[in-house]
């Protein structure tokens, strides 16, 4: 697969079915933002007038969102003492339904909880409160317990080690052995120093100052980054160790000699908390999805240039994605866009009509029009004008221009045809293309939708899609 906007788009669309299975270290990341404009009288440190807190999950919880974002299922085992942190990451992870979360309860032993204190863009504090050391014997056979099932349903395993405790040397080892037996593809990203306990994995994710810690060297040149990677793999059985270099992109190194890199291009830096956890979900997406494992990586560096631009620790949706290899818009004018669907009705085949603003494309936004496309044999979607997104979503909306918002969509496999529209409805719109079926999400009565009318007259119909639920544009959105 080449690595262009239409296959990209064929990949994203193929992971509804999927299923990934993460283990590791699950943590709450907080936020507290404010101004500093002076300094305190007590001690030469700045005073911050708070002004919110926002809190994410983080670690293993935050790769799973980011793999639930992009569309899949995903069961997430983790450890959190019995405590208010823990019962905040829960309710956190429960506005994603797609997740199913098993969690190893510990007393005694608090939540990771990270809290990030902000002055503007600027973190000028961050305190943790955790225990670090390995979890019980007892708490390790409870988690093993829940991964076995767990394996076996799975498409993919992710280990998310940050060193926290929750995945102890020997519990690793037995959760690689067992994955391997079922033959299930193994992503680890790592946070010890010693490897070993990662021996058997497919694919190894360390940054450089975790490949130099492994190493004790320190690695300089691109050449010597993959000569100690691939010196790794071959010692440690691990298939491919995938290194991340911040601004000098992505380097993969095989057991056999083989080395890819992919650099990064040029990209604002906002907050790079939490970008590791997108690269290794896409990598894991792209990989479940069948992609080469090069290709992956180009997707995930993608990823990570939109999880850095944004505040906190972030999640990505597949628009953000396809936005990085957008090309030139399609085609949006009303008359060749009727023109289109004149000679599909000659040709005998039903169009559905199917209409929204479609900003920061999600998996929800995917449900629907998948689902459009199969009740049709083509697709036509009315796409809301920049000027009509603002008047229905406020100050600040669209977050993507409508040139990016068609581009996108028109790569997606099962759309055939975009139209923009300014009106507030597309009363307009469907009375020129004249489509067969015109589709809504969500509890819409038939009657009630815009253009029922007209559709009705041609004989034709309303279906109402049943809405993918934990998915919003406003929840993508941070300020």
């Amino acid at each position: 697969m080449n690595v262009n906007i239409a296959n990209a788009a064929r990949l994203l669309c193929s992971l509804q079915a999927k299923n990934v299975l993460v283990l590791g270290d699950v943590m709450l990341d907080r936020f507290v933002d404010g101004a500093v404009t002076r300094i305190s009288p007590e001690a030469p440190v700045p005073i911050l007038s708070q002004s919110r807190i926002r809190q994410m999950p983080g670690g293993a919880a935050n790769v799973a969102c980011n793999l639930a974002q992009m569309g899949l299922h995903v069961h997430l085992i983790g450890v959190c003492g019995d405590d208010e942190a823990g019962k905040s990451l829960h309710n956190e992870l429960t506005k994603l339904p797609t997740i199913h979360f098993d969690l190893v309860t510990t007393t005694g032993r608090p939540t990771s909880l990270k809290t990030r204190f902000r002055a503007g863009s600027q973190q000028i504090l961050r305190v943790d409160d955790e225990i670090a050391s390995d979890i019980d014997a007892a708490a390790a056979e409870q988690f093993f317990s829940y991964a076995m099932p767990a394996i076996q349903d799975a498409d993919l395993v992710v280990l998310s080690d940050y060193a926290k405790g929750a995945l102890p040397p020997l519990l690793l080892e037995k959760i690689i052995a067992h994955a391997k037996t079922k033959g299930k593809m193994i992503i680890a990203d790592p946070k010890r120093a010693d490897i070993s306990v990662y021996s058997g994995v497919d694919l190894l994710t360390p940054n450089l100052a975790e490949l130099q810690n492994t190493t004790d060297q320190i690695l300089s040149s691109i050449e010597a980054i993959g000569e100690a990677a691939t010196t790794l793999a071959k010692e440690f059985g691990i298939s491919s160790i995938l290194t991340t270099m911040s601004a000098r992109g992505i380097m993969l190194s095989k057991a056999d000699g083989t080395q890819f890199h992919d650099p990064a291009s040029a990209r604002d830096i906002f907050d790079v908390s939490g970008a590791g956890d997108t690269v290794v979900a896409m990598l894991a997406s792209a990989l479940v999805a069948d992609a080469d494992l090069e290709d992956a990586i180009r997707l995930a560096n993608h990823a990570a240039g939109v999880a850095i631009g944004k505040s906190g620790t972030a999640v990505v949706a597949p628009g953000e994605v396809l936005a990085h290899l957008a090309g030139a818009p399609p085609p949006t004018d009303w008359p060749s866009i009727a023109m289109q669907c004149t000679n599909w009705r000659d040709a005998g085949q039903k169009i559905a009509f199917a209409n929204g603003c479609f900003d920061l494309l999600h998996p929800g936004h995917i449900h629907l029009l998948r689902e459009a496309a199969h009740n049709a044999d083509r697709l036509v979607v009315g796409l809301n004008g920049d000027t009509s997104v603002k008047r229905l979503k406020g100050a600040g909306r669209p977050t993507q221009p409508v040139e990016l918002r068609s581009a996108i969509l028109a790569a997606l496999p099962f759309v055939d045809a975009i139209a923009v529209f300014d009106e507030d409805t597309p009363f307009d719109l469907i009375a020129t293309l004249q489509p067969d079926i015109i589709v809504k999400g969500g509890d819409y009565i038939a009657d009630q939708v815009v253009g029922a009318d007209i559709v009705a007259a041609r004989g034709g119909r309303v279906l109402i899609i049943s809405t993918l639920d934990g998915h919003a544009t406003s929840k993508l959105i941070t300020a």
